[in-house]
């Protein structure tokens, strides 16, 4: 039993470690996957942060900016870029495709 537990369960339990220290932990998690992979230059209240704005990203929380942009077009930026070259896509930063619809909403949540 010693040699079943040894040879046989510490290898898959091992296995099964990695495999969860590889998958992205916050996939599904929106809020998280915003912190990670926005705030930087969008800032926590998607007004943009000082190193964003001089990028020139848009104010999320202004509503003139939410009424000049449909979600297929934030979709397509976040998706394939902008002209902004600063921008990087989110498939470029580890975002999984099932999360940008729910970052579209996030996004939209900053204009009350």
């Amino acid at each position: 039993m010693k040699k079943f537990i040894t040879y046989g369960v510490a290898p898959i339990a091992a296995i099964f470690g990695l495999f969860l220290t590889v998958a992205p932990v916050h996939a599904g998690d929106i809020n998280k996957v915003y912190k990670d992979t926005c705030e930087l230059c969008h800032g926590p209240d998607g007004k943009g942060s000082e190193a964003g704005k001089g990028f020139g990203v848009p104010d999320f929380s202004s509503a003139d900016y939410q009424k000049s942009r449909t979600d297929a077009q934030m979709k397509e930026s976040m998706t394939n870029g902008t002209k902004n070259q600063n921008y990087v896509k989110l498939s470029d930063l580890g975002v999984d495709a099932a999360d940008v619809d729910p970052l579209i909403k996030k996004v939209r949540e900053f204009c009350k």
